[in-house]
């Protein structure tokens, strides 16, 4: 199992994030869990609704409070036959019982991405009606919920033997935790940063004349390059994306310099989005 942690401090997120996790397409053989939640079959605007109005007890307010967490703990593909409804909702009221005992929270059960099937707990960051935060340190989070989470799956279904819990792996912001988040995003009808990086890119790639013309057709657009050894590497945004992690391998760059034809460079992009997707489906485990 991996455990990851992302933190939203909009009160949007009671209707992005959660529209996202309980999406149409996500909803054969699975189950919606709810805790203090009131009423049954709810739809997003009446779940941000009961968020919203548990939110406005907060005691302690700053500009950068914490409104909604969303956990998503992980397990290995291998183990997916092993994991009916039934052990993932005990699995699930164990993790709230030690991270968020007394938030407003809803969980539910995603299978449909090739055998990964993954858990989304959403709770509330702060205690139901008494207003108090339920901000937890790092350490806190591993003494107090990874470690009676790994005895608790140890104990109850040691069969599950390929998702021990990864200790390295948990609270922060990593790979899976970023392809969601551009997923929410892409709900909403708005591209995330990557997704405008890969649509400039595209874009260049078929009109550039070279490797060094595909570099500056970039600056010309306002992308900042950045270099590692003295060779441009990849673009600086917000965050630094790598060229070869954006599926644009060295080899596909300096097929630039060969006079291609558009129907060549058409076949090098499907090769490209190939490379980006098989990045991302190694770095699952």
């Amino acid at each position: 199992m991996i455990i990851k942690s992302k933190s939203y401090k909009n009160i949007r997120s009671f209707t992005t994030v959660l529209g996202y996790i309980f999406r149409e397409n996500e909803k054969d053989q699975s189950f919606m869990l709810t805790k203090f939640i009131k009423g049954k079959d709810l739809s997003t605007e009446e779940l941000h609704q009961q968020f919203l109005t548990n939110e406005a007890l907060r005691i302690n307010r700053r500009k950068n409070n914490v409104v909604l967490y969303m956990d998503i703990l992980s397990f290995h593909p291998e183990d997916a036959k092993r994991l009916g409804n039934e052990k993932l909702y005990q699995i699930t009221l164990k993790y709230l019982s030690l991270r968020a005992p007394k938030s407003l929270a809803v969980a539910t059960v995603h299978r449909n991405e090739k055998n990964h099937t993954h858990l989304h707990v959403c709770f509330s960051g702060i205690e139901y009606k008494s207003g108090k935060s339920i901000r937890i340190s790092k350490d806190d989070f591993k003494q107090k919920v990874k470690l009676p989470m790994e005895k608790f799956q140890q104990d109850v279904f040691p069969e599950l033997t390929l998702s021990k819990i990864r200790h390295e792996k948990s609270f922060s912001i990593n790979k899976e935790l970023k392809k969601d988040n551009e997923k929410i995003l892409e709900a909403k009808g708005e591209l995330s940063e990557k997704q405008q990086l890969l649509k400039i890119l595209e874009e260049i790639f078929k009109t550039a004349k070279s490797e060094q013309d595909f570099y500056q057709k970039l600056e010309e657009k306002g992308v900042k390059l950045y270099t590692r050894n003295e060779k441009i590497t990849g673009i600086q945004g917000k965050r630094k994306f790598r060229f070869k992690v954006l599926g644009y391998t060295s080899e596909i760059l300096q097929s630039l310099e060969q006079n291609l034809t558009l129907h060549r460079r058409l076949e090098l992009l499907q090769k490209v989005k190939e490379n980006e997707q098989q990045r991302n489906q190694n770095s699952k485990f």
